[in-house]
């Protein structure tokens, strides 16, 4: 069996260090229990997602935990912060379609909110980049989502990274990515569409759902996953 990787070793030293239980930490984020304990339990990937570092610095923080040992979870550097991984200068960062394997130009166009048992379609600059797969060279408009929640186990696990081409038509039993709206998002397996609704199933617990179309912005193929970075 894998074992997690090291900033799951080193988001559970922090939390100890503040004086937190994993129930407290959960419910401040508005999290299930289970849901957060994945990212100290059987998390693999090398960083944190950056929205969940930032909110974890803030509330460490006050707890007496040094300020940016969180955010070097998400790859930050300690004397960088939180507020200078972008700015508002900075010109967008180009997509290179022909990069190497370990070129991280792969926008996260996702972020988690308290609240809401999915995620967030991000609708400025990404904050965070990954290493794009062979599959998505070439294609300028792919990009990639982490998974928040239990809906889709044993598909797809929270924490682990899903690769997203607009480009692919959606298909019958395809596994999709539902962009709301108001900005709000769901990763569902696609079933079937009629003029007015959109029909998809969640995994856990094994449930169709009827979405109406007209609250639907666009649904996008989820191509592929992987758990650790």
């Amino acid at each position: 069996m894998s074992e997690v990787s090291e900033v799951a070793r080193r988001l559970k030293e922090l939390r100890e260090q503040a004086g937190l239980t994993m129930r407290a930490v959960s419910d401040a984020l508005g999290w299930s229990l289970t849901r957060y304990q994945h990212y100290e339990d059987r998390y693999k990937r090398k960083y944190l997602p950056f929205e969940l570092a930032r909110a974890l610095e803030d509330m460490f923080a006050r707890q007496g935990v040094q300020g940016g040992a969180v955010l070097q979870l998400a790859g930050i550097d300690a004397g960088q912060g939180a507020g200078t991984r972008t700015t508002a200068s900075a010109p967008p960062r180009p997509v290179n379609l022909n990069a190497a394997n370990a070129q991280r130009d792969l926008p996260i166009n996702s972020a988690f909110r308290e609240g809401w048992d999915g995620f967030w379609f991000v609708t400025d600059e990404a904050k965070e980049f990954v290493e794009r797969p062979a599959n998505l060279r070439g294609v300028a408009n792919a990009f990639a989502l982490y998974v928040d929640g239990e809906a889709m186990q044993p598909r797809y696990f929270a924490g682990e990274l899903l690769y997203v081409n607009p480009n692919r038509p959606i298909t019958p039993n395809c596994f999709v990515a539902v962009e709301f709206n108001d900005g709000r998002g769901l990763v569902r397996q696609f079933l079937r569409r009629t003029h007015d609704s959109i029909f998809v199933r969640k995994l856990h617990p094994d449930q169709e759902a009827k979405l109406a179309a007209a609250e639907v912005k666009r649904i996008y193929r989820v191509t592929g996953s992987i758990e650790s970075a």
